[in-house]
């Protein structure tokens, strides 16, 4: 970037502001049905109109696993270092296509951007269409050049195995290499025996040019930015696809038999189940984190900032048997579990004398089927699932032992769901690595099994819960966090920004503090029990938005839940009378303003809550800008606005409007 222009903290400009949007959210006269790279110079022309200073993105790589809808969920990258091929801009390349082929371009992409929201299937086809025709066009004239060769040697430790994942997926398929025989294992062999086949050998070269492709176009998008003193932010995916060239050339590196989530919060009751693997940190840290400086400075040649996606599982992760589809089952990875000695001097609690499997085993009795799945449903649930052990318990048969298992059995939802709930009323957990190790269940309070006890035990029970979840892992954490984010942070130099929303223990700030990392603030999404994080306590060293890719936007948000909307009017806002029922420009306008008089460096709010200020260019139902619903891990990512750049670029009155605003604000200095 320009030398006058420093994006750090405390620099000459202290205060920065920013538009959060979804690459493939973004709509111009020349997409394809979904945003490319290309785009974001409009939206910097936007950004730089305005007094902005900052675009923030979602996730940017390579995503095709399921090689359908599914794959629109940005945070499960099949490769953390190649870019996603539908951001390509093949319309660029039009004028050199003959005249059927630009009219038939020119058609697709008319019917594509008519759609409200992103057909992914149909878009990503097309671009693959293109590419493969821009590929037999040009390629020997790209890889003549000094720049494509440049390219390729200094990225062909993931080009190579990225090519050959790719082609044994579109063979095979699947992405799942375990099933690719020979093949299930990477070498630079494989490589070698792709290569000796004509047609693999040309497939395998289409997708190392393509990344080279989506290499330019996205360089020249940042370089524009820069040209205009507009940093980018990225977004750093905590995970990886389970199927991926990460696991599948470095499997060492990962515990491919877990999987990540989150504990229960205010987005999912259940906790979530991302699906990822988790992260053999031990094996990391034997070659000082190498994976991860290699992925860090992979992306820092494109970002100036990033936001580090889940910070907490730095400290350590929500982590769950490949057999969990909830994430009830899980626990803290690493964690300190307890031994049965210590479960019984230290909090009384009968763990051997009263049967081990009494407190790790689903309790299971007649009157729980009845509460869980219906009395009417009792026989039945019996005869298919459950095996009479005794002494009035049952116990799941071998072939529904697992979530998994009975999430394979296509069961109606509230059976399978019942069926769930009944696999989760445990007490405890037996530690994923240690024999005799255990932990208790998260939220353990709330379960049916925890109801028998008498109020003594529940009491222990509710003692141990406390001291387990709330302070005995704090320090360790903290150590953990101490080893791997100084080495990840130190890697490049992006500025360093963190998700820390959630579950977040209380030394999380601290150690972000004193490492430079900023936090996440959203007003209404506090960190303890008040009503809402005060924003005139907005540290200097954090990003302050109104909202995020996994919660409704501000006038979505008005309309959730009344008694809320209309506390916050009268005590947050401080306007009196009766909340209206929904959310109006002036009210947008306030919320707005009080986020950018925080002391936050960064406030960067969603495109979808700047437009929200103004009544003639904000969409006409908010519920229709959701990107995300976190608790559904296959919800379909196709948000796009509702309006071209172009014609945001050409709003005059909102355009001058916003830089006014802005202006008057903390902003401006």
């Amino acid at each position: 970037m320009g030398e006058e222009f420093s994006f750090k903290p405390y620099g000459a400009k202290p205060h920065h502001t920013g538009v959060a949007v979804p690459v493939f959210a973004l709509r111009s006269s020349n997409s394809s049905g979904i945003g490319q790279f290309s785009d974001l110079k409009l939206l910097a022309d936007f950004a730089k109109k305005t007094g902005m200073d900052l675009l923030q993105l979602l996730p940017i790589n390579d995503t095709t696993t399921f090689m359908d809808w599914r794959d629109s969920y940005p945070y499960r990258a099949i490769s953390v270092f190649a870019l996603h091929p539908i951001f390509l801009d093949v319309h660029a390349f039009r004028e050199k296509f003959t005249k059927p082929q630009q009219t038939a371009l020119l058609k697709e992409e008319a019917e594509l951007n008519a759609l409200p929201q992103i057909d992914y299937e149909r878009v990503l086809a097309l671009k693959w269409k293109y590419a493969r025709l821009i590929y037999q066009k040009f390629a020997v004239e790209y890889q003549k050049t000094e720049a494509y060769r440049d390219f390729y040697e200094q990225r062909k430790n993931w080009l190579i195995p990225y090519a050959c994942f790719s082609v044994l997926r579109d063979k095979n398929e699947s992405a799942n290499f375990l099933s690719w025989g020979d093949y299930k294992h990477y070498s630079f062999a494989v490589y070698e025996a792709l290569s000796q086949n004509k047609s693999m050998a040309e497939s395998l070269d289409l997708y190392i040019f393509v990344q080279y492709l989506l290499h330019i176009q996205l360089k020249a998008a940042v370089d524009y930015c820069h040209s205009l003193g507009i940093a980018i932010k990225g977004d750093i995916a905590i995970g990886i696809a389970h199927d991926s060239v990460d696991a599948w050339t470095n499997p060492e590196l990962f515990n491919l038999d877990m999987q990540a989530g989150a504990p229960p919060d205010i987005f999912a009751a259940e906790g979530q189940n991302w699906g990822f693997p988790t992260y053999n940190w031990e094996r990391m840290a034997q070659d000082g984190y190498s994976w991860w400086k290699a992925r860090m400075t992979a992306m820092s040649e494109y970002f100036d900032a990033y936001r580090l996606d889940h910070i907490l599982g730095f400290f350590r992760i929500w982590e769950m048997p490949e057999g969990s589809v909830r994430g009830l089952l899980g626990q803290f990875s690493p964690a300190l579990p307890m031994t049965a000695e210590e479960i019984e001097n230290s909090y009384g609690i009968p763990f051997r004398s009263w049967g081990i499997e009494r407190f790790i085993k689903p309790f299971i009795r007649d009157w729980v089927i009845d509460e869980v799945l219906g009395r009417d449903n009792r026989d039945y649930v019996i005869q298919r699932f459950l095996t009479y052990v005794g002494y009035g318990n049952y116990e799941f048969k071998p072939e529904f032992d697992t979530q998994r298992k009975v999430e394979a059995a296509g069961l109606e939802n509230w059976l399978r769901d019942g069926l769930f709930t009944l696999h989760e009323n445990v007490i405890f957990l037996k530690d994923h690595k240690g024999e005799n190790l255990y932990h208790p269940r998260i939220t353990l309070p709330t379960t049916i099994s925890f109801r028998e006890f008498g109020d003594e035990y529940k009491r222990r029970l509710e003692h141990l819960y406390n001291d387990y979840f709330y302070g005995r892992n704090y320090e360790f954490w903290k150590e953990r966090a101490y080893e791997k984010l100084p080495v990840i942070k130190n890697s490049t130099n992006m500025l360093a920004c963190g998700e820390d929303l959630g579950m977040v223990p209380d030394n999380v700030p601290d150690v972000m503090y004193h490492l430079e990392i900023l936090r996440l603030i959203i007003e209404r999404m506090p960190a303890d029990d008040s009503f809402i994080n005060g924003l005139q306590y907005a540290p200097y060293l954090s990003v302050v938005t109104t909202s995020s890719h996994d919660t409704s936007n501000i006038r979505a948000w008005w309309q959730e839940n009344r008694d809320v909307t209309q506390r916050y009017y009268n005590e947050v806002m401080g306007w009196g009378g009766q909340a209206p029922n929904e959310a109006t420009p002036e009210i947008v306008q306030e919320i707005v303003k009080r986020n950018l008089n925080s002391d936050a460096m960064i406030v960067a709010l969603p495109i979808q809550d700047w437009l929200g200020m103004s009544g003639e260019l904000r969409a006409e139902n908010p519920q229709d800008e959701r990107i995300n619903v976190p608790s559904n891990p296959f919800h379909y990512w196709r948000y796009r606005l509702h309006m071209d750049l172009e014609q945001l670029n050409e709003s005059d009155d909102f355009v001058q409007f916003l830089s006014d605003f802005i202006y008057q604000s903390k902003r401006s200095t």
